[in-house]
């Protein structure tokens, strides 16, 4: 019968408190409400706002270090490394990255399963069969693996005479009526006049070299997404004065050809798979160019390999791309801003509405037992 009885009416000082504390909380409400919509609105009028931004260099390198030394356990390796034995033909970039991790990390491999490698090793990798695939893939990477075969072609496709051979061999495709390819043939401009468009970029010259010389190697085996190729086709479209092409008298010339700000994203993208290369080896950038989709991962991909180095594809062969690449972002700071202020929101409006929903409940309660007791 308690819950029957009125409370006894408050006195002046205990209802002076009260008020007081209700004005407090519903400042604290307004404010808070305030805050919310004020980020808000931040966010959804930002250019190019993202919920995920990169992480800091000492956060990034925190993350992967957790990262890899979660994932690269003995059983995960040893099971990868078998999974990929068993595949035909084998991916020896993968193997020798994935048996590079396990040395890195001190992680020891069964001696049947090590035993094994480097019997299939000796099979796949003979002299014979490379030197045959070896003149092949000098010429056209269309139909090559990413085997030790492969580091024949990539040698003479990032340098000078790569990009005269892919000049030469489409000017042929052109003279005979064949289709051209033209983002084979744009690569070689950017590798030829390189000095001169990161000048007008920025960047250096030996990185986007390499980088170029690389997608063109990339594209020609058919390891370029679509919307890399995006980007260059709009770059050779529009970012090239074409029709000074022919007062050029030589390839020093061609840079001033160029339209900066239209070609600048084309050239940033080459000067990520540099940096690439340079972490990580022409052989491993070309496997994990069939892995980027954008441009924005390449960037990503650069840093994570600027942090890894060579540890770069094993721990993205254990992990996947989707873990490898989250692991690279957090939440941007609006987003930790607009949650405080929700949480503040909701804790005020709870604490001022309290009282209120108390004495709903039992009133409510009262009601029900009035009519039980009957």
């Amino acid at each position: 019968m308690a819950l029957l009885r009125k409370t006894a009416p408050l006195n002046a000082r205990a209802r002076h408190r009260l008020r007081i504390e209700r004005a407090v909380l519903a400042l604290v409400t307004v404010a808070s409400l305030g805050w919310s919509l004020w980020w808000g609105w931040q966010m959804a009028h930002a250019p190019g706002f993202e919920l995920l931004v990169a992480r800091g260099q000492s956060e990034l390198t925190a993350a992967y270090e957790r990262g890899v030394a979660r994932a690269a356990t003995p059983e995960a390796l040893a099971t990868r490394i078998a999974a990929r034995l068993d595949e035909e033909p084998r991916d020896w970039v993968v193997l020798d990255a994935l048996s590079d991790l396990a040395d890195d990390q001190g992680v020891g491999l069964p001696p049947a399963l090590i035993a094994r490698r480097d019997a299939l090793r000796s099979e796949d990798t003979g002299w014979i069969a490379t030197g045959l695939d070896c003149a092949a893939c000098a010429w056209d990477l269309r139909d090559c693996a990413l085997s030790a075969a492969l580091t024949c072609g990539v040698a003479v496709n990032v340098t000078p005479l790569g990009d005269v051979v892919a000049l030469v061999r489409e000017g042929g495709h052109y003279a005979t009526g064949d289709p051209v390819d033209q983002v084979d043939v744009g690569l070689s401009f950017v590798g030829l006049a390189a000095t001169g468009l990161v000048i007008v970029s920025g960047g250096t010259s030996l990185t986007v070299k390499t980088g170029a010389a690389l997608l063109r190697v990339a594209h020609r085996m058919r390891r370029l997404a679509p919307a890399l190729l995006a980007v260059f086709r709009r770059a050779f479209a529009y970012g090239i004065d074409w029709a000074r092409l022919p007062a050029v008298r030589g390839a020093g010339d061609l840079a001033h050809l160029a339209r900066p700000g239209v070609i600048r994203p084309a050239v940033a993208v080459a000067e990520d798979l540099g940096r690439l290369n340079a972490r990580l080896g022409t052989r491993q950038t070309l496997h994990l160019m069939g892995a980027i989709d954008t441009p924005a991962e390449a960037t990503r991909f650069a840093r994570a390999a600027d942090t890894l180095g060579p540890r770069t594809l094993g721990t993205l062969e254990l992990m996947g791309k989707s873990r490898f690449l989250r692991l690279g972002l957090r939440l941007a700071n609006e987003v930790w801003a607009l949650a405080a202020g929700v949480l503040g929101l909701l804790s005020a409006g709870l604490g001022l509405l309290g009282p209120v929903l108390r004495r709903g409940a039992r009133l409510g309660l009262r009601a029900i037992l009035r009519v039980a007791i009957r």
